[in-house]
């Protein structure tokens, strides 16, 4: 069975309003492109509001810790301003975090499958986007009996074929061989890595492999 070099479903991690998509289904994408973008109007308000009151708290703390150092004021009261001040970077932080969630970007370099949502779609955690499949290479993961183990290994050549291109033959290697033998079936998996510049071979094909 072949399968995707990198595979993985992408979701939301937060409830939302879909606002922007910024793919097509089939969509070629690199590492980091964004994908959805979600409605964040909420978090920017209170970023807005985070950021205001972390510039007063730090103003206030530099104040303090001038009249500390000319020993107006106590020391406890400059300690105070500073957890005060630190509190207000991390709700700032906490905030950003939240509107870096908003958008969902590719984990990945790899083709997208059918797109799943649409701009104004309420989205939720575990909400389909897409599929995203790295096929530059394809591993193909397949039966090799008990009997043959023991000429099975790292590296050695493998010639697969599949029905949906016949006349045409795959070249790959054998990239692992499994440490355990199925008990039921008395095989091993053996996984063999196969370059795929033209994407012919998908992942879910059936091939044939010698």
């Amino acid at each position: 069975t072949v399968r995707a070099r990198e595979a993985v479903t992408v979701t939301a991690k937060v409830s939302e309003t879909v606002q922007r998509v910024h793919f097509q289904s089939g969509q070629e994408v690199a590492r980091g492109a964004p994908l959805v973008t979600l409605s964040g109007q909420q978090q920017e308000a209170a970023l807005a509001a985070a950021e205001a009151a972390l510039k007063e708290a730090e103003q206030l703390y530099a104040r303090q810790s001038t009249l500390a150092g000319q020993q107006l004021i106590a020391r406890a009261s400059l300690d105070t301003q500073r957890a005060a001040r630190d509190a207000a970077r991390a709700q700032v932080a906490q905030i950003r975090a939240n509107l870096s969630d908003r958008v969902i970007r590719a984990p990945f370099a790899g083709v997208l499958g059918i797109r799943q949502v649409s701009p104004g779609a309420l989205v939720t955690p575990g909400t389909v986007i897409a599929t995203l499949d790295d096929v530059s290479r394809v591993y193909v993961d397949f039966p090799l009996p008990e009997r043959a183990i023991a000429g099975a290994g790292e590296g050695q050549a493998v010639t697969a074929t599949t029905t949906a291109w016949p006349g045409r033959s795959f070249d790959g290697t054998v990239s692992t061989v499994a440490a355990r033998i199925d008990e039921g079936s008395r095989a091993a998996t053996v996984r063999a890595d196969f370059p795929n510049p033209d994407r012919a071979l998908k992942p879910g094909m059936l091939m044939e492999v010698r």
